[in-house]
C-alpha cells in the first residue's frame, strides 16, 4: 500500500481529499508517539466547516521549545482550519502541541530542515537564535515529515506593551536572519505569515488572550521565530560562491509590494539583501506609527529598503543600528503603554524619492538631501501639508508634517 500517493510539492489538489488523507495516516503517527488532532466536519452537504481539534486538554507547565499555554480548558480553543494541506497539528505522549509538515524528498526544503535539525542552539532558550526548531524528521517512503513545536501566530499589527518590547521584537527577527544567513540559508519568503511566537492561547475572549500575551511579554518570556522553509535555498559556497547572486526569476512572487529588485527588472539579485528588504517591508507596515516616539526607526527601515543594494543594510548592520534606537529615546518613552498614532508609510520609489502616507503629526526621515523631491502621497487622497525641516540625530534630514486639507501639493 502506498502511503503518500501524490507529489507533496503539487499545489493543485482538493483540500478535502488532502485532509482525509491526513486522517488516514492517524495510526501511522500513533505508532510513532504522535496523536493527530481530530478531523471534524460541521454542517450539512451544502455548507460545512472543516477543522482540526486536539484530543487532549492543555498540558501542565512545559519547557522550551514548547509554547507557553493558556486556555479555557476547552480543546475547541486550539482548533485550526489551515488550508494549505501540508501541515497538521498533533500532540505527543505528554500532550505537548506539535506541528507536522509533509516535506518532499530530495527538495531544497528538506536540505534546510535537515541542517536546522542539527542546530543545538535552536533548542536552547538562552542562546535561541529566533528560528523555529526542528524536533525530528520522520521518513515515510521517499518523503519526510518534519516535527516542530506548535507556536502561536503573530497578528498583522502586533501590539506591544512598551516601545522597548517593540524594538526587542525587531531585534529578534533580525537575529533570525543573521542566523540563517550565517548558515548560507536564503529564506526567500520573510514576512508576517512566517513569524511565530512561543505562546499558544485557546481563550474564547480575545481580551483574555491579549492579557496573557502582555504579561508574558513584560516578564521577558516571549520569543519570536522565523519559520517555513518551503521556498528556502541552501547557498553552499562550492555551488554559489562566497557572495552569491541569483537570477531574478528566483525571487518570491508573493509580495504585494515587493523589494526593488523585482520592480526594476534586475537580471540578478543579492539573496541575503533581498531577505533584509522583505523584513524591512514588514517593519514599515507595522512600525510606522512608532516613529514619533523613536525617530531612528525611519532610517532603520530606509536602510533595509533602499534601492541602492550596496548601501542596503545586511541583517547584522540593521541589528547594530537598532542599538541606536533605544539610546535616543527617553525612559518614559520606552515604557509607554502602546497607543495608536496616525499612520506613516514609507516607500522609497524607483526614482530615489520617498512617497509617504501621513495622517496626524509625525517626524519622518527623508532619504537624501532636502532638495530631493518629496511627494506627499496616497494619490487618491491628496493632502496639503505644512513642512518644517530640521537636522536629526547623526545628521539625518527630518521633516515634520501636519495634514490640513485635502488638496494635492509637493515640496522641493
Amino acid at each position: 500500500m502506498v502511503l503518500i500517493p501524490f507529489d507533496p510539492a503539487d499545489v493543485q489538489f482538493d483540500i478535502e481529499d488532502r485532509w482525509k488523507w491526513w486522517d488516514s495516516m492517524r495510526s501511522w503517527f500513533s505508532e510513532r508517539g504522535y496523536t493527530l488532532y481530530d478531523y471534524v466536519v460541521n454542517g450539512d452537504n451544502e455548507r460545512h466547516y472543516t477543522h482540526w481539534r486536539p484530543t487532549k486538554l492543555c498540558p501542565g507547565p512545559v519547557s522550551f521549545p514548547y509554547p507557553h499555554m493558556g486556555s479555557d480548558n476547552d480543546p475547541v480553543g486550539y482548533s485550526n482550519n489551515y488550508g494549505e494541506g501540508r501541515v497538521v497539528f498533533a500532540q505527543d505522549n505528554e500532550g505537548c502541541h506539535l506541528a507536522i509538515k509533509l516535506v518532499k524528498g530530495g527538495s531544497e526544503e528538506l536540505d534546510v530542515l535537515g541542517h536546522l535539525k542539527n542546530e543545538a542552539d535552536l533548542r536552547d532558550a538562552k542562546s535561541f537564535p529566533c528560528v523555529l526548531p526542528i524536533l525530528d524528521l520522520l521518513p515515510c517512503e521517499c518523503h519526510w515529515f518534519a516535527i516542530m513545536p506548535r507556536w502561536g501566530e503573530v497578528t498583522l499589527e502586533p501590539w506591544f506593551p512598551t516601545l522597548y518590547h517593540a524594538v526587542k521584537f525587531i531585534q529578534s527577527l533580525l537575529k533570525g536572519l543573521i542566523f540563517l544567513h550565517s548558515r548560507r540559508i536564503f529564506h526567500r519568503d520573510v514576512g508576517q505569515r512566517n513569524i511565530l511566537v512561543n505562546r499558544l492561547t485557546g481563550f474564547k475572549k480575545t481580551s483574555v488572550a491579549y492579557k496573557m500575551h502582555f504579561e508574558l511579554e513584560e516578564d521577558g518570556k516571549l520569543l519570536y521565530a522565523l519559520f517555513d522553509f518551503d521556498r528556502a535555498i541552501m547557498l553552499d559556497v562550492e555551488t554559489y560562491g562566497e557572495n552569491p547572486m541569483l537570477p531574478i526569476c528566483l525571487v518570491d512572487r508573493g509580495f504585494f509590494v515587493p523589494p526593488y529588485e523585482r520592480l526594476l527588472g534586475y537580471p540578478d539579485f543579492d539573496p541575503f539583501k533581498y531577505d533584509v528588504a522583505c523584513l524591512g517591508i514588514y517593519f514599515d507596515r507595522i512600525f510606522a506609527s512608532y516613529i514619533l516616539d523613536a525617530p531612528l526607526l525611519a532610517p532603520l527601515i530606509d536602510g533595509m529598503l533602499t534601492a541602492d543594494i550596496h548601501k542596503r543594510f545586511s541583517a547584522a548592520q540593521a541589528l547594530s543600528f537598532t542599538e541606536n534606537i533605544l539610546g535616543t529615546v527617553s525612559q518614559s518613552t520606552l515604557s509607554f503603554k502602546n497607543r495608536q498614532h496616525g499612520q506613516v508609510i514609507i516607500m522609497s520609489m524607483t526614482d530615489g524619492r520617498i512617497y509617504l502616507k501621513i495622517s496626524w503629526q509625525h517626524l519622518v526621515y527623508v532619504h537624501g538631501q532636502i532638495a530631493s523631491v518629496v511627494y506627499i502621497a496616497y494619490l487618491s487622497m491628496h493632502a496639503s501639508s505644512c513642512f518644517k525641516f530640521c537636522r536629526g540625530p547623526r545628521g539625518h534630514v527630518l521633516f515634520q508634517a501636519s495634514i490640513t486639507t485635502y488638496t494635492h501639493s509637493s515640496v522641493v
